[in-house]
């Protein structure tokens, strides 16, 4: 009796976490599914976990390198002991290699993004991307019709030139909004992107996935310079910030924050505000 009592409830369990979950974005139009841009937008960004049937959506500036290497090296595409730049150039070039299908999706038993507060996701970008000159901070270049500097622009100019041509927000996954990315209308899990010990922990004990932290290859994260508070740097100059950066340096999120800019980055973002209100209520806004 009691062997089929906990196999009644095994079965239920099961058949719980299986069954499907709504779709994000997938009845906002009656076209074919291949033609919803929105829909298909997030399932290119929704990653298998092959052998636990498990997805994860990934959003850039949230942690993704870090986790699409993990993927990798858990789907057995890389190898953990032999990570390098050249590493984690391939786990870039193969952003969507394990993109899930539709019915990888409908079948997954386990599903988690990580989410970022806006405020600190558009400064990290901005520090990153902008200050050190990449394709991205050129793409914005190209969408502005040339209109910026890149060593004169900051970050102020970014974030006004977003809030007053909001058509813009679509033009890079960098700066896309979160919510654009969830395939899912719930996950399993949304975890906090400054909570990463218990990011690895539940994905250990749920998944045996292995954290595979890629900030010492990567030169991302706050470990890896002295963050300074001397003064606002909203309107510095992506050139002065370049050089704190060779020196170490980088100023901290509230000395590139004014009271104008949050209000309008709260505007452009509302909806990611509103869903980490929703899901993560244990963290500070």
């Amino acid at each position: 009796m009691l062997n089929k009592l906990m196999k009644t409830r095994t079965e239920a369990t099961t058949s719980e976490t299986m069954a499907a979950k709504p779709f994000h974005y997938a009845n906002t139009s009656n076209v074919d599914i291949q033609h919803n841009p929105q829909f298909q937008f997030a399932k290119r960004h929704a990653l298998n976990l092959y052998q636990k049937k498990a997805i994860y959506s990934f959003i850039p500036k949230n942690g993704c390198t870090t986790l699409r290497t993990s993927l990798a090296v858990a789907n057995g595409f890389l190898d953990e002991q032999h990570l390098s730049h050249t590493t984690i150039n391939w786990v870039h070039n193969n952003t969507y290699t394990f993109s899930a299908n539709v019915k990888e999706l409908a079948c997954a038993a386990y599903r988690f993004t990580v989410l970022r507060c806006p405020y600190d996701r558009a400064v990290s970008l901005f520090l990153d991307k902008f200050v050190d000159k990449t394709p991205v901070a050129w793409n914005f270049y190209r969408q502005t019709n040339n209109i910026y500097d890149l060593n004169d622009m900051t970050f102020t100019d970014f974030i006004h030139h977003l809030y007053h041509h909001p058509h813009l927000l679509n033009g890079d996954i960098h700066w896309r909004r979160q919510t654009d990315f969830l395939v899912y209308q719930d996950y399993n899990d949304y975890f906090e992107f400054s909570d990463f010990t218990t990011i690895e922990k539940t994905l250990k004990n749920k998944l045996s996935l292995k954290m595979i932290d890629t900030r010492g290859i990567t030169k991302h994260g706050k470990d890896q310079h002295e963050f300074i508070s001397d003064k606002n740097h909203s309107t510095t100059s992506s050139y002065q910030l370049l050089g704190l950066k060779l020196r170490g340096q980088l100023p901290d999120n509230q000395s590139m924050l004014t009271a104008d800019l949050k209000e309008k980055i709260q505007k452009i973002y509302q909806t990611d505000f509103d869903l980490r209100t929703k899901k993560i209520t244990s963290h500070n806004q």
